[in-house]
């Protein structure tokens, strides 16, 4: 039998790129995903219930989920503001050797892109990176996020509708 800390090994092991990516998508700052990172496996020791077997790495991102919605009631009680300006995320990875224009013009995009994901409101954020980057089925999003089907299907409606409002010029 595993104790907590051989599971969090097994955890930071097979999953912490994941998270630790996925921390940054959700706060677009290296200091802030680093602690939200360490608080996530923080609160998965502390907690100890980890099921091995019953897709531990959806339980660290609803972990992780929930950590960012508690600092984020807590910026706004206290009023005070959020900068999501320098999200660095969501890189072109490319089997062909693009020319400079080229390369040029993806990372124009590509900020573009991360720009116009990092002010989607929250909870449509939320959705998008899970969707889109951890490629987590919508079940398995309504579950991490504790709400139904429907509410991530309608977010992730309006956050497409949204995004490809802002993005069209690239269309």
């Amino acid at each position: 039998m595993q104790t907590g800390n051989d599971k969090i090994e097994v955890l930071i092991r097979d999953y912490g790129k994941d998270i630790y990516s996925f921390c940054m998508y959700l706060t677009g700052n290296r200091d802030e995903a680093d602690d939200m990172y360490q608080q996530t496996f923080l609160v998965a020791l502390q907690k100890d219930n980890i099921d091995m077997d019953n897709n531990p790495k959806s339980y660290l991102l609803a972990i992780a989920v929930n950590i960012r919605n508690n600092q984020r009631r807590k910026l706004l009680w206290r009023k005070e503001s959020y900068d999501t300006d320098s999200l660095d995320i969501l890189e072109t990875i490319s089997d062909d050797r693009p020319t400079a224009e080229e390369e040029s013009i993806i990372r124009d995009r590509n900020r573009t892109i991360r720009q116009a994901v990092a002010e989607l409101p929250e909870k449509m954020r939320q959705v998008v990176i899970l969707f889109y980057t951890e490629e987590l089925p919508i079940s398995q999003i309504a579950t991490i996020l504790h709400t139904s089907e429907g509410t991530v299907k309608s977010r992730l409606h309006y956050a497409k509708k949204t995004l490809k409002g802002r993005l069209e010029k690239y269309e």
